[in-house]
Protein backbone atom coordinates (compact mmCIF):
# COMPACT_ATOMS: atom_id res chain seq x y z
CA UNK A 1 0.00 0.00 0.00
CA UNK A 2 1.34 3.27 -0.96
CA UNK A 3 0.34 6.62 0.27
CA UNK A 4 0.63 9.85 -1.67
CA UNK A 5 2.86 11.30 0.93
CA UNK A 6 5.62 8.83 -0.02
CA UNK A 7 5.57 10.06 -3.80
CA UNK A 8 7.41 13.13 -2.38
CA UNK A 9 10.44 13.19 -3.40
CA UNK A 10 13.75 15.36 -3.79
CA UNK A 11 14.66 13.73 -6.94
CA UNK A 12 10.88 13.39 -8.26
CA UNK A 13 10.14 17.01 -7.19
CA UNK A 14 6.75 18.23 -7.99
CA UNK A 15 7.17 21.64 -9.82
CA UNK A 16 4.45 23.62 -10.82
CA UNK A 17 4.42 27.04 -12.66
CA UNK A 18 1.03 28.82 -10.81
CA UNK A 19 1.36 32.25 -12.72
CA UNK A 20 2.22 32.26 -16.50
CA UNK A 21 2.71 36.28 -16.52
CA UNK A 22 5.92 36.86 -18.78
CA UNK A 23 7.29 38.98 -15.48
CA UNK A 24 6.94 36.28 -12.94
CA UNK A 25 6.35 32.89 -11.95
CA UNK A 26 5.40 30.44 -8.82
CA UNK A 27 7.14 27.49 -8.79
CA UNK A 28 6.15 25.05 -5.79
CA UNK A 29 8.45 22.31 -4.75
CA UNK A 30 8.20 19.70 -2.38
CA UNK A 31 10.73 18.22 0.06
CA UNK A 32 10.72 14.86 1.94
CA UNK A 33 11.35 14.85 6.02
CA UNK A 34 14.48 12.94 4.78
CA UNK A 35 15.98 15.67 2.76
CA UNK A 36 16.72 18.46 4.87
CA UNK A 37 15.06 22.12 3.47
CA UNK A 38 18.20 23.64 3.11
CA UNK A 39 19.57 21.32 0.22
CA UNK A 40 15.69 21.38 -0.94
CA UNK A 41 15.92 25.04 -1.17
CA UNK A 42 18.94 25.28 -3.44
CA UNK A 43 17.83 22.67 -5.57
CA UNK A 44 14.07 23.95 -5.74
CA UNK A 45 15.45 27.68 -6.86
CA UNK A 46 17.96 26.61 -9.08
CA UNK A 47 15.20 24.25 -11.09
CA UNK A 48 13.01 27.59 -10.95
CA UNK A 49 15.67 29.58 -12.28
CA UNK A 50 16.91 27.18 -15.00
CA UNK A 51 20.47 26.90 -13.36
CA UNK A 52 22.82 24.38 -11.04
CA UNK A 53 22.75 24.17 -8.43
CA UNK A 54 26.65 25.18 -8.33
CA UNK A 55 26.05 28.37 -9.90
CA UNK A 56 23.84 30.12 -7.24
CA UNK A 57 25.31 31.31 -3.97
CA UNK A 58 25.99 29.53 -1.18
CA UNK A 59 22.19 29.52 0.83
CA UNK A 60 24.68 30.44 3.93
CA UNK A 61 25.49 33.71 2.89
CA UNK A 62 21.69 34.44 3.09
CA UNK A 63 20.41 32.74 5.80
CA UNK A 64 21.67 30.31 8.97
CA UNK A 65 21.02 27.13 6.73
CA UNK A 66 21.81 24.90 10.14
CA UNK A 67 19.13 27.40 11.87
CA UNK A 68 16.85 26.86 9.24
CA UNK A 69 17.00 23.11 9.01
CA UNK A 70 16.14 22.90 12.90
CA UNK A 71 13.65 25.09 12.83
CA UNK A 72 11.36 23.35 10.33
CA UNK A 73 12.62 20.26 11.56
CA UNK A 74 8.90 18.95 11.93
CA UNK A 75 7.43 21.56 14.46
CA UNK A 76 3.49 21.01 14.91
CA UNK A 77 2.44 23.31 13.86
CA UNK A 78 4.13 23.53 10.96
CA UNK A 79 6.47 26.76 10.54
CA UNK A 80 6.56 28.69 7.74
CA UNK A 81 9.85 31.28 6.74
CA UNK A 82 10.11 33.51 3.78
CA UNK A 83 13.32 35.21 2.32
CA UNK A 84 14.97 36.39 -0.67
CA UNK A 85 17.91 34.71 -2.22
CA UNK A 86 19.68 34.39 -5.29
CA UNK A 87 17.12 36.81 -7.00
CA UNK A 88 14.20 34.84 -6.22
CA UNK A 89 11.59 35.01 -3.25
CA UNK A 90 11.28 31.71 -1.19
CA UNK A 91 8.62 30.58 1.07
CA UNK A 92 9.33 27.00 2.94
CA UNK A 93 7.21 25.35 5.37
CA UNK A 94 8.02 23.35 7.92
CA UNK A 95 5.11 20.77 6.00
CA UNK A 96 7.46 19.98 3.50
CA UNK A 97 6.43 22.76 0.50
CA UNK A 98 8.48 24.95 -0.91
CA UNK A 99 7.22 27.98 -3.27
CA UNK A 100 9.87 30.22 -5.15
CA UNK A 101 8.38 33.02 -6.98
CA UNK A 102 10.83 34.15 -9.82
CA UNK A 103 10.38 37.92 -10.90
CA UNK A 104 11.85 38.29 -14.65
CA UNK A 105 13.40 41.21 -13.80
CA UNK A 106 16.00 39.58 -11.24
CA UNK A 107 16.77 36.85 -13.80
CA UNK A 108 20.07 37.46 -14.91
CA UNK A 109 20.95 40.62 -13.09
CA UNK A 110 23.58 40.89 -9.75
CA UNK A 111 21.18 43.92 -8.88
CA UNK A 112 17.88 42.22 -7.54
Amino acid sequence: MCDDTDQIGDSDTVDQPANTDARSTTVRHNWEQSTLPSVAIVEAVAAATDRATTDLPPLQETVDSGALDTLLDGQSPPVTVSFRYAGTGVSVSGDGSIEVRVDGRFLGTDDG
